[in-house]
C-alpha cells in the first residue's frame, strides 16, 4: 500500500515537507537537552503530576485565575483530541503503521518541552491592576532572556499562527463537521459556533477555565462512548496490532526511502506531522498555563506536560489501533475512513462521536482566541486586542463561507499555511526553552524543597484513585446500608465484629450492644452520664471530642499552618464573610475522630450559637496520608461550621466530613442536612432567637468517623500543655480564656 512518502507530491500539497524536517530535528535537540538538564521528570513526577492534575493539590490561597484542570483542558483542548487524530493519521499516512512507535518514544522525549514552557509561564506573568494576568511566551522571553525583539518577533508570528492554525483551520474543520455530519446547511452551523465561541470567550478566561471543566469531561466521555460503540466490532487484537507497529518500526524496507537518509526523512516528516497537529512547542498551552492558580510555578509546568502523554500514548494508539484494524495505513484509505463514520451518521454513536469533536473543537477554538488576545496586547496594546476579536470571528467565519462554496480545497489551502506559520512560531519559542531550561530546573527543585510534596509511586497512585472515586455518592450509599435495621441474628455479630475490630470501650456505651438496631445508631451511641467528667473551671476550654490531637497553635494573620507545606487560610476555611475576620491572628486546634472514637460533638464551652456556615464540598478521608498528602483538604472537604459566641470570645467549632461520613447533624437546628444530592452553600444567622449552650453540652454528631477543629479569636487563650498525638477524651481541658469581654446574651 502507498504511503504518502511514496509520493511526496501529495503530501506537499497538504503541507510542504520541506519545512518540516528541520522542526522535527529542533524539537529533537531541544527535548534531549531538556531531558538531561531535568533530570528526566517526566518519569520521575508522572505520578505526582497526575495528583496535582485532579485538584488534591490545589491550593486555594494561591494567586491566579484558572485552577490546574481548567488550565490544562483549556491549553489543549484541541491537541489531546482533535488534534491526536488528524496528526495520527497523517503521521500513518506518510510513514506508515510503524510510526506509531517513534510517537510513543517522542512523546515521552518532548514532555519537558512542556514542562519547561508553562513553567516560565507562571513565573514571568504579568498582573494588570485590574486583577487580569498576562502571560505567555514573550514575557519569559523578554524577561528572562531580555530579548525584547524575539518576544515581539515571537509575538508577530504567534498573531499569524493564532488566526491561520488556531483559528481559520480547526473552524474550517468544525464546519465539515456540522455540515456533513450533522446535515446543517449554508452557515447555520458556523454561525451557531461562533455564538458558542462569543459567549465563552466575552466571559474572559474564567469563562474559558470553566468551559472547559465542563466540555472536556463531556468531550472525552463521547469520544469513548462512539469509539467503542462504532469500531469495536472490527477490531484485531491489540496485543497483535502492538507487536505489528513495534516490528514495522524497525522495518528498513516498509519505508522503502531508500537508506538512512530516506528513513531519517520518513521518520521526521511522519513525527512533525504528529507533533504540530498537538501543537507542540508552538506555544498556545503555555499562555493558558501562566494564568493558573497555583503557589508554584513547577506545579502547572508538571500538569502541562501530561498533554504530551495522553496525546502520545493514549489517542495516537486508540486512533492508530482503529485505522490498523480497518486497513486505513496509507493516504486514500485514510482519507476515505471519515466516510465510514459519516455512513452512520444519523445513528447515536455517530452523532456523539461528532459532537465530542465539536466540543473539543470549541474549546480549541476559545483557547486560540486567548492566546491572540495576549500577544496583541503585549505588541500593540488593549486597542488592538479588540481589533483582533473582530479580526478572529470576522476571518473564521469568512474562510467557513469559502469552504461551503468552494470545497475541500479551501481546507488544504489553510492547512497547509497554519503548519507553515505553526513552524515558523516555534523556531524562538524552542530556542528560548533549551536557553531557559535551568530556570524552570530551578522552579521544580524549589517545589520540590519547599512544598513537602511526595512522590512515592504507591503512595500517589493510591490518592489518584482516591481523587478519582465519586466520594460523595460513595459516602451517601454507605451512610445508606449503615441504617439498614438486619434482624438481630445477623445486626448482633455485625456489631461485635466492628466493635472487636476497632476496639472498642463497649463498658461506656449508655446501651447494651444487642439494643442497637443499626451500625448507625450504635456509631452514633451516647455515653454513661458518668463515663466523662467535663471540667468545671469558670475559664477552662474543654475538648469538644474523642478523638487525637493532630494539629495546634497560632494563626499566622489569616493561614493555619497543618505541616510542613501543608496551609490554608482561615477564610478559605470558615467561609463566613461576617465572622472570618474575628479569627486573624487567633488560635486553633484540630481533633482527629477514628472508627474507634465516641463520635458525637460536645460544647468547647458554655456560650450563645450566633449562627452557621455550610460548604458543600468532597469528601475525602481525613486520615494523616491525605491530610498530608492532598493540599488543604480540610477547605475542600464539606464542612458545617457553627458560631460560638462567649463571655471570653468567640468560637468557631468546624465539623469537617470525610469519606463514608454519611452526614453531619446538629442538635440546634433540625433543618441543617449535609451531604444531599443537591448541595448549595449557605450560611445563617440566628437574629430573632437566642440559643444558649452549656459547656460539655451535645451540639452534634458524626454519622460516622471524621475531625473537628475549633478556631479562637485572637488574644483570648492560652492553650495548656496538649501535644500533638496526644488521645483525649471529651470534656478534657484543652485551654484556659485570659479575661472577659462581653456579657451573653449578644444582639446582632
Amino acid at each position: 500500500m502507498e504511503t504518502l512518502f511514496q509520493n511526496g507530491s501529495k503530501f506537499n500539497l497538504i503541507l510542504g515537507s520541506d519545512i518540516l524536517s528541520p522542526y522535527f530535528y529542533l524539537i529533537l535537540i531541544a527535548s534531549l537537552y531538556l531531558n538531561v538538564r531535568l533530570g528526566f521528570p517526566q518519569i520521575r513526577f508522572l505520578f505526582l503530576s497526575l495528583k496535582i492534575l485532579t485538584g488534591n493539590m490545589d491550593f486555594k490561597g494561591s494567586k491566579g485565575q484558572l485552577v490546574h484542570s481548567q488550565a490544562f483542558f483549556a491549553g489543549i483542548g484541541s491537541s489531546l483530541l482533535s488534534g491526536s487524530v488528524i496528526g495520527t493519521a497523517l503521521a500513518i499516512a506518510y510513514g506508515g503503521i510503524g510510526v506509531l512507535f517513534w510517537i510513543w518514544v517522542m512523546s515521552l522525549l518532548v514532555m519537558p518541552i512542556r514542562f519547561v514552557s508553562s513553567t516560565l509561564a507562571v513565573k514571568f506573568r504579568n498582573q494588570l491592576p485590574s486583577g487580569r494576568y498576562l502571560s505567555g511566551p514573550m514575557y519569559f522571553i523578554e524577561k528572562a532572556l531580555r530579548a525584547k525583539w524575539l518576544a515581539v518577533a515571537f509575538s508577530l508570528a504567534s498573531l499569524v499562527t493564532v488566526l491561520v492554525f488556531g483559528g481559520i483551520f480547526p473552524f474550517v474543520g468544525l464546519t465539515y463537521l456540522t455540515k456533513e455530519g450533522l446535515n446543517l446547511s449554508g452557515l447555520s452551523g458556523p454561525i451557531s459556533l461562533s455564538v458558542i465561541l462569543l459567549f465563552i470567550v466575552i466571559g474572559g478566561v474564567r469563562r474559558v477555565g470553566r468551559a472547559a471543566s465542563i466540555l472536556a469531561p463531556i468531550g472525552i466521555l463521547l469520544f469513548i462512548f462512539g469509539y467503542f460503540s462504532l469500531f469495536s466490532n472490527g477490531m484485531i487484537s491489540f496485543f497483535g496490532f502492538v507487536a505489528d507497529v513495534t516490528k514495522e518500526a524497525f522495518s528498513i524496507q516498509a519505508m522503502q526511502g531508500g537508506g538512512a537518509f530516506g528513513v531519517l526523512r520518513a521518520l521526521s516528516v511522519s513525527l512533525s506531522t504528529f507533533f504540530l497537529s498537538t501543537e507542540t512547542a508552538v506555544g498556545k498551552s503555555s499562555g493558558i498555563a501562566g494564568v493558573v492558580r497555583t503557589d508554584y510555578a513547577a506545579k502547572q509546568g508538571l500538569v502541562s506536560m501530561l498533554a504530551s502523554f495522553f496525546e502520545g500514548f493514549i489517542m495516537a494508539t486508540m486512533v492508530g489501533f482503529v485505522l490498523y484494524s480497518y486497513g486505513a495505513v496509507n493516504l486514500e484509505t485514510i482519507l476515505s475512513f471519515p466516510e465510514r463514520i459519516l455512513e452512520q451518521r444519523d445513528s447515536i454513536p455517530a452523532i456523539l462521536f461528532i459532537v465530542s469533536f465539536l466540543c473539543f473543537g470549541v474549546l480549541s477554538l476559545a483557547g486560540w482566541f486567548y492566546s491572540g488576545e495576549q500577544n496583541a496586547f503585549y505588541v500593540f496594546g488593549e486597542k488592538f486586542s479588540n481589533f483582533f476579536r473582530m479580526l478572529f470571528i470576522g476571518s473564521t467565519l469568512g474562510f467557513s463561507y469559502l469552504y461551503v462554496k468552494y470545497g475541500v480545497d479551501v481546507l488544504s489551502f489553510v492547512m497547509h499555511w497554519g503548519y507553515v506559520a505553526a513552524v515558523i512560531t516555534s523556531v524562538p519559542l524552542l530556542v528560548s526553552l533549551m536557553l531557559l531550561g535551568k530556570s524552570a530546573n530551578l522552579e521544580l527543585k524549589k517545589y520540590l524543597s519547599e512544598s513537602g510534596a511526595r512522590y512515592e509511586i504507591f503512595k500517589d497512585i493510591y490518592l489518584l484513585f482516591l481523587t478519582l472515586l465519586p466520594k460523595n455518592l460513595i459516602s451517601k450509599i454507605f451512610g445508606y446500608f449503615s441504617t439498614l435495621k438486619l434482624p438481630r441474628f445477623m445486626m448482633i455479630p455485625i456489631l461485635k465484629a466492628f466493635a472487636k475490630a476497632y476496639k472498642i470501650n463497649l463498658s461506656e456505651a449508655e446501651l447494651e450492644i444487642k439494643e442497637y438496631a443499626s451500625l448507625n445508631q450504635f456509631f452514633t451511641r451516647a455515653l454513661r452520664a458518668e463515663a466523662r467528667i467535663i471540667d468545671s473551671a469558670a475559664n477552662a476550654v474543654v475538648s469538644p471530642t474523642d478523638s487525637k490531637i493532630t494539629s495546634f497553635g497560632n494563626i499566622n494573620q489569616s493561614t493555619i499552618i497543618q505541616a510542613k507545606g501543608i496551609d490554608y487560610s482561615v477564610k478559605e476555611l470558615l467561609g463566613s464573610e461576617k465572622f472570618y475576620p474575628h479569627f486573624t491572628n487567633g488560635k486553633y486546634i484540630t481533633f482527629y475522630l477514628s472508627p474507634q472514637d465516641y463520635h458525637r460533638i460536645h460544647s468547647p464551652f458554655a456560650g450563645q450559637i450566633l449562627g452557621y456556615y455550610y460548604e458543600p464540598g468532597k469528601l475525602f478521608p481525613v486520615n494523616d496520608l491525605a491530610v498530608l498528602n492532598i493540599r488543604g483538604l480540610f477547605p475542600k472537604n464539606e464542612r458545617l461550621i457553627t458560631f460560638l459566641q462567649t463571655e471570653y470570645g468567640k468560637i468557631a467549632v468546624i465539623k469537617v466530613g470525610a469519606s463514608n461520613v454519611g452526614k453531619i447533624r446538629v442538635t440546634y437546628d433540625n433543618k441543617i442536612v449535609t451531604n444531599n444530592w443537591i448541595r448549595f452553600a449557605k450560611e445563617h444567622h440566628y437574629k430573632d432567637v437566642s440559643i444558649m449552650i452549656d459547656k460539655g453540652s451535645e451540639m452534634g454528631r458524626f454519622e460516622m468517623g471524621s475531625t473537628v477543629i475549633l478556631v479562637f479569636e485572637n488574644d483570648t487563650i492560652d492553650l495548656t500543655n496538649i501535644q500533638l498525638g496526644d488521645k483525649i477524651q471529651y470534656g478534657t481541658t484543652v485551654g484556659h480564656f485570659k479575661s472577659k469581654k462581653t456579657s451573653l446574651p449578644v444582639k446582632f
